[in-house]
């Protein structure tokens, strides 16, 4: 009867695009999608995958249906009639072996509670859900999570939960720490953030994240900032040394400076990868050459980039080699400046303290009062 309802439903879904609301389709009960969830489950990798789910089968599934069907999950009944494999995968021991689950589609406005059914998630892949409007419900039951991938959600416009986990709740808005919650910080060591609208986010909320970040256990290696509409990188980035690669493309800034990268990127002595390509970046900071000489970056796509000038831009040795001839043309500069600097200020001593010249008549009228004052003293 399952099988035959999901049949029927794939074939009318075809017609409509994700994100309408049909009347052909119904809500489901939570049997058969805790039977959906358990077909989907590998525990042999710890992989839940709803991946392409809403997409070839029922794409109108409320957050409230997913919750009840974690709920039923949680407190599964051994005896119910399902497949002998389905019922192994429903056992809690087998459920405490998945540490992965990837939603797509899924237009949730926020992210169901799921600790209860699987304890141990690490990794959370949410991709399309136009719906979701913060990060704050999958952070705030998830601070253990070493893997996040937010793609393709335009509708959320901060990534301030990421600094918040170690913030009390009632201290939160006011920025202050709870040392009963000091331990709490966050454990990310991959974090792709795709397709946002994150252009609002204040230099206060970037500098916040990237604080957090850099406390991360994981310690953060992979960071991906693409897509999201901002137009600088805050100078927080620099503490964040543990990165070893760094996607921050297609992001377009249009202002009169471009996309602006901070001093403090060549802090990042561990990249190995950065890949800076369509962000419309007009400069680079010369910080950059203090990056590993082995890590690969790739400009593509910045059309107005002209420092370092384009021969110059392709590896971080070249732009080494492009600041140092910089620095020795003013250092050149500064060595051969200095003999004129000496010789000049003796011409003008001389000029101005020869016979006739005002700094002459002006020692000479000091020297004739202070003799004039001398005498006066002694008779």
């Amino acid at each position: 009867m399952a099988s035959s309802s999901s049949s029927s439903a794939m074939n009318s879904s075809s017609h409509h695009r994700p994100g309408i609301q049909s009347a052909k389709f119904k809500h489901h009960s939570s049997a058969w999608l805790v039977h959906e969830l358990l077909k989907r489950t590998d525990t042999t990798n710890g992989d839940v995958s709803l991946f392409h789910y809403p997409m070839t089968q029922v794409p109108y599934i409320t957050m409230e249906e997913m919750q009840q069907a974690f709920d039923e999950l949680a407190s599964f009944d051994s005896n119910q009639e399902m497949p002998p494999e389905y019922v192994e995968r429903a056992q809690a021991e087998a459920r405490s072996r998945i540490h992965r689950i990837q939603f797509c589609w899924y237009q949730f406005r926020q992210f169901p509670t799921l600790t209860h059914a699987y304890v141990n998630i690490q990794h959370v892949d949410i991709r399309q859900n136009a719906s979701l409007t913060s990060i704050d419900s999958i952070i705030t039951q998830l601070p253990n999570l070493t893997s996040f991938n937010l793609s393709d959600c335009p509708n959320v416009r901060t990534l301030a939960p990421l600094a918040s986990v170690a913030l009390s709740e009632n201290d939160a808005t006011n920025g202050e720490y709870d040392n009963s919650r000091r331990n709490n910080r966050l454990a990310l060591k991959h974090l792709w953030v795709r397709g946002c609208s994150l252009s609002n986010m204040t230099n206060e909320e970037w500098a916040n994240v990237f604080e957090a970040l850099a406390g991360s256990s994981g310690p953060l290696e992979r960071l991906t900032l693409s897509r999201n509409s901002i137009s600088y990188l805050h100078g927080n980035i620099g503490k964040v040394t543990s990165l070893t690669y760094l996607f921050l493309e297609d992001n377009s800034a249009c202002g009169s400076n471009g996309f602006v990268i901070p001093e403090e990127i060549g802090s990042l002595h561990n990249l190995r990868f950065a890949s800076l390509c369509g962000n419309n970046i007009m400069k680079l900071p010369r910080q950059v050459a203090h990056l590993n000489p082995n890590c690969d970056v790739y400009l593509h796509r910045n059309p107005n980039l002209r420092y370092p000038p384009p021969q110059y831009q392709m590896s971080i040795k070249m732009m080494r080699h492009f600041f140092h001839q910089e620095r020795m043309k003013i250092f050149r500069g500064s060595v051969l400046l200095i003999p004129h600097l000496t010789r000049a200020r003796w011409r003008a001593l001389e000029r101005l303290y020869q016979p006739g010249g005002s700094g002459y008549f002006g020692c000479k009228e000091r020297f004739e009062e202070t003799v004039r004052r001398t005498s006066i003293t002694y008779s």
